[in-house]
């Protein structure tokens, strides 16, 4: 209906006109719509770029405020025609009871229907908005009922009921949380064994127990010269040079093996072997984007991550303080208002680049929101992979397939990270980065260049200006030789624009050109001694002023955006079809029985929300079901070859048991009570005689093959033997650089540049010294798709995202490397 409608012509478009309508009788819910005609040509159809301003005042007078409806009489009553077929006292579809208002409120597996006093954030209305929700498509509520439950929601939802603040429904049950990756470790007593002369460390007596069971035992201990190539190759990942190795053999102290070990751990090299692996979990990359063989993106300053890794390796920082300092490293130092960045505020900084490593389109501006919360997801598969060993991608758009993971809980973790990753407040990668010096650094030395580029740019202009000037004269003196009749023309026609020139005027240009060009050596020529002494000084003030310009690095990294956003669940994984309201929390199965699952803000240093420092804190509780133990089975991997549990990245039912489930224990419990030392955790594997023993298998057809594991358990599980170990592609590499005397030790810094020829066929590029080719492949430019060719050939890893566990391959390629590829053929001479 429309209430009133007029036109004022203003006249000229600088005059101001008044339009009322007055007396008119409102209703609830009425609207007012205003259409601008800025233009009058009597159209109805407002103009694009039209620059009037319309200002408006509503005023309502004797206004009566109707009451709030009543969830009894007007609420409950819609509910029950509309929604109790599928809510109701017989059926209650994802555990949700529309009948009373403690029921709305306590709500279904996906939170409460409404929440009071917020009709856009409430559940039940969005769902009837949108139409989803009756499904039948005679039941969906007409715009008047819709306004009934807004009214009803905004007003706080009144009722005559005595409302219960029923517990949420969980959706977590007892027989879920008996799955033995959801129970905190617990340090069981070592088992009894037979033959206490093979046991070196309590992981002896776990192995030796199931061995026992089986009849069987472990393998005659290794040879000298094979255990400590083995020791080089697990803790530096080079091989020992022969006469360390002859000294080794040699070596009768009962502790020679011991001390090696130490020694091993000792070396800058071992940061480097270790930092590799988990770089692998953390999916690390040089480049933005690996779209195409031929083109790359570096991301400038993610090597600062890597060397935060290595670093963090050689000094045995407890994994706790590692992981926390990746995950909210930002949020323990207030780096906004530091003076200046010392050595620990760069290295924090740093450290969460372990979250700036997937894959990142939004630079472009033809990517929106789905592609910005695509970057969140990705974030958050490598985090749930790599630090808690479940797979939550399917969470994105429903529970869980196979563990307890409700949907509501994935959208909880990811709203810990969404006050950095904000898809609302968005930063592109090329903006999401720190200079490596404090703002007031930075501002103070941005200043600092801008006055010297203003003076620096003065200095040109005033070159120019002469030169100008110089250039001029000598075009004077060349036009004083051109008969005066056509002079004025042949200057005219120089001077114009080449397409404004007429056809005499082109014909004038192009016969005098000759003539009238002139050269930067004519203008050097036609110089004055003055002249050249002022621009020599010109030149020399401004090569000064620009040697004192100051630069600083890039710290690529992670902090909050802004304010938290709102976080909601996404229905069906839809980024625009938002569903119940949820809170910064955690997977509720990782939480102890009745403990809130809410993540609860640390106190941090600086403006921050406080929610990755609260999330990291959770993390490294020594009760945590599965932070350590994924650590502590990823190290167990990288030493025999496979994990107590095989699926390093997946903890839940649909990855594999534990061989040894009270070994696995045992060792995280013991990593926890020991300040989550990486290193002492090596030493303690490392020294056992399982570590130890040889790898030799008895010949078939044998006796001893009769009655040995071979036969008994041929796969090797209960490790009656040491594993046989492919050499991964960068210990390939290096070891054939080491042996060649040719591997330059040069730590740390910018990756050292590949090229990417059509063929396919990367090399090391010799800068930005000739020996850089030949430096540790942890330092060569990593690629997300294309890595340097000789490391793919040995099975170097594809980062779609990140890469828990690395294949082995064998192919008739890595032969022929071997054999051919120029790289060998240099090393060789």
């Amino acid at each position: 209906m429309v209430l009133a409608s007029g036109e004022s012509d203003f006249g000229t478009a600088t005059q101001r006109g008044v339009f009322h309508v007055r007396d008119q009788v409102v209703q609830p819910d009425d609207y007012v719509y205003f259409i601008v005609d800025a233009f009058a040509d009597g159209t109805a159809t407002p103009h694009h770029g039209d620059g009037t301003r319309l200002e408006v005042t509503l005023t309502v007078r004797d206004a009566v405020v109707p009451p709030p409806p009543s969830f009894e009489n007007d609420v409950l009553p819609l509910l029950a025609a509309k929604c109790h077929d599928c809510h109701g006292a017989d059926v209650q579809e994802a555990r949700l009871d529309l009948r009373t208002l403690s029921e709305i409120l306590r709500g279904g597996e996906n939170g409460p229907a409404i929440i009071r006093g917020e009709p856009n954030g409430s559940l039940l209305i969005d769902l009837a908005d949108k139409g989803q929700m009756p499904p039948g498509k005679d039941d969906k509520l007409s715009a008047k009922e819709l306004a009934l439950l807004r009214r009803w929601v905004k007003a706080g939802a009144p009722a005559d009921e005595n409302v219960v603040a029923l517990p949420p429904h969980t959706q977590v049950t007892e027989a879920d949380r008996s799955y033995w990756a959801f129970q905190p470790p617990r340090k069981s007593a070592e088992p009894p064994i037979r033959n206490e002369v093979r046991v070196r460390t309590a992981i002896d007596r776990f192995l030796l127990s199931r061995l026992e069971e089986k009849g069987l035992g472990f393998s005659p201990d290794a040879e000298k010269g094979v255990l400590i190539r083995r020791a080089y190759l697990d803790l530096i990942g080079l091989p020992p040079e022969p006469a360390i190795v002859a000294a080794f053999v040699n070596d009768e102290r009962a502790n020679a093996y011991e001390l090696l070990i130490d020694e091993l751990l000792k070396s800058p090299h071992y940061g480097e072997r270790w930092g590799r692996h988990w770089l692998d979990a953390a999916g690390y990359v040089d480049g933005k984007l690996d779209n195409d063989l031929g083109t790359m993106y570096p991301n400038h300053g993610i090597w600062r991550y890597r060397d935060y890794v290595i670093q963090a390796f050689n000094d045995d920082l407890p994994f706790d303080r590692f992981l926390t300092e990746q995950i909210a490293g930002d949020e323990l130092v207030d780096w906004r208002g530091a003076e200046t960045f010392d050595a620990r505020t760069k290295s924090l900084l740093a450290a969460t680049g372990f979250l700036r490593n997937v894959d990142d389109h939004t630079d472009f501006d033809q990517y929106g929101i789905e592609k910005r919360y695509e970057v969140v997801n990705e974030t958050l598969d490598m985090f749930s992979t790599a630090v808690l060993g479940l797979t939550l991608e399917c969470c994105r758009c429903h529970n869980h397939k196979y563990d307890p993971l409700p949907q509501r809980d994935y959208y909880r973790l990811m709203a810990c990270f969404e006050p950095a990753f904000n898809p609302h407040a968005w930063k592109k990668p090329k903006d999401r980065h720190l200079a490596d010096v404090s703002p007031k650094e930075r501002a103070a030395m941005d200043q600092r260049n801008t006055e010297i580029d203003q003076q620096i740019a003065e200095l040109t202009k005033a070159e120019t200006t002469l030169r100008q000037q110089v250039r001029q004269r000598i075009l004077e003196a060349r036009l004083a030789s051109i008969p005066e009749a056509i002079r004025n023309d042949v200057r005219q026609a120089v001077e114009m624009k080449p397409e404004q020139r007429s056809e005499v005027q082109k014909y004038l240009a192009e016969k005098f050109a000759p003539t009238l060009a002139i050269a930067d050596a004519d203008i050097n020529a036609a110089l004055t001694d003055a002249q050249k002494a002022t621009l020599k000084s010109s030149t020399e003030q401004r090569t000064a002023l620009a040697t004192g310009k100051k630069t600083y690095g890039v710290i690529q990294a992670l902090w909050d955006v802004g304010p938290p956003p709102v976080s909601h669940v996404h229905r069906r994984g839809n980024v625009k079809a938002h569903g119940v309201l949820v809170q910064p929390g955690f997977p509720e199965i990782l939480q102890p029985v009745a403990t809130s699952a809410s993540a609860v803000a640390q106190k941090t240093q600086g403006e921050t929300s406080g929610r990755r420092l609260a999330l990291a804190h959770w993390l490294t509780q020594p009760d945590h079901p599965l932070t350590a133990r994924v650590f502590v089975n990823r190290v167990w991997h990288h030493h025999f070859g496979r994990g107590i549990v095989e699926t390093l990245g997946n903890f839940g039912h649909s990855g594999s048991l534990p061989t040894h489930p009270e070994l696995l224990d045992w060792l995280t419990v013991d990593f926890i009570e020991h300040g989550w030392s990486i290193k002492r955790l090596h030493r303690q594997i490392m020294l056992s005689t399982a570590y130890q023993q040889s790898s030799r298998r008895p010949a078939r057809g044998s006796d001893e093959a009769a009655v040995s594991g071979e036969k008994i358990d041929p796969d090797n599980h209960l490790l009656w033997r040491m594993n046989l170990r492919r050499l991964e592609a960068e210990i390939v590499r290096d070891a054939v650089l080491a042996v060649s005397s040719s591997l330059d030790p040069t730590a740390g810094g910018p990756p050292v540049e590949i090229t990417n020829p059509a063929d396919g066929l990367s090399e090391a590029k010799p800068e930005p010294t000739p020996s850089s080719p030949n430096r540790r492949s942890v330092y060569l430019f990593a690629r997300r798709v294309y890595p340097l060719k000789f490391l793919e050939i040995f099975d170097a890893p594809i980062m779609p995202v990140n890469c828990t566990q690395r294949l082995n391959s064998a192919t008739v390629l890595q032969s022929l490397a071997v054999l051919n590829s120029e790289f060998l053929f240099a090393q060789s001479e």
